[in-house]
């Protein structure tokens, strides 16, 4: 019996050791995939190409190959109207060719033709109202080209370009995600902006409304 009984004790021990060595296992084969899911989105990430440098490209199903023809850094233009503040962020001038159909349909929606190919101007930038007062602001209105002609801007609204972001403000408060497209050619280096006037809620204040101004900018 005591012969048995050692016997069935080591039936136990390599069971239990067998066990440990599965887990163990199973433990070391799951690693490795948590590893390959973070190569995966390390590769990703890599991958994953973005408009830096002028001649970047890339393919938004949306509108079609969008390619960086320039790019300028614009921390340096500001605007004042009023109580409004505009800090202009940066510029980029972009093309876009193989213009899917539904982009296509848009631009000939507004401007009455369909290109071959599309080049615009991309404009951010950020807005503060420094005043007591709670005020609106329809954006930038119109551009001037090097060849003076003038460009209506309403159709960013059509496009659901933020141009701004929100026409009211409150007193005290920025709006940081303001966008609008200017329509260029690729070798465009300079337009004028013309700004709507800003207007206070209160029209009792003697400066209720405050004209918009003009800005040049550098592409």
């Amino acid at each position: 019996m005591k012969k048995y009984g050692i016997l069935f004790l080591a039936l136990l021990l390599c069971f239990a050791f067998s066990a440990c060595g599965k887990s163990s296992s199973n433990e070391n084969s799951k690693e490795p995939e948590g590893n390959t899911i973070a190569t995966e989105n390390e590769k990703e990430h890599t991958n994953k190409k973005t408009l830096d440098s002028a001649g970047d490209n890339l393919y938004d199903p949306n509108t079609g190959t969008v390619t960086l023809n320039s790019s300028k850094d614009l921390r340096n233009e500001k605007l004042t109207i009023g109580d409004l503040n505009i800090t202009f962020i940066d510029t980029k001038v972009i093309t876009v060719t193989n213009i899917s159909a539904p982009f296509k349909a848009k631009l000939e929606q507004i401007f009455g033709v369909q290109p071959k190919e599309f080049t615009y101007a991309q404009i951010r930038y950020k807005t503060e109202n420094i005043g007591n007062d709670d005020i609106s602001w329809r954006g930038f209105l119109k551009a001037v080209n090097e060849k003076k002609q003038q460009i209506d801007l309403d159709f960013n609204l059509d496009l659901g370009l933020p141009n701004p972001s929100s026409i009211k403000m409150m007193s005290k408060s920025k709006l940081d995600n303001n966008m609008l497209w200017v329509p260029v050619h690729k070798n465009e280096t300079r337009i004028r902006l013309k700004a709507a006037d800003v207007l206070k809620d209160d029209n009792s204040k003697r400066d209720f409304i405050v004209y918009g101004k003009e800005i040049a900018l550098n592409l």
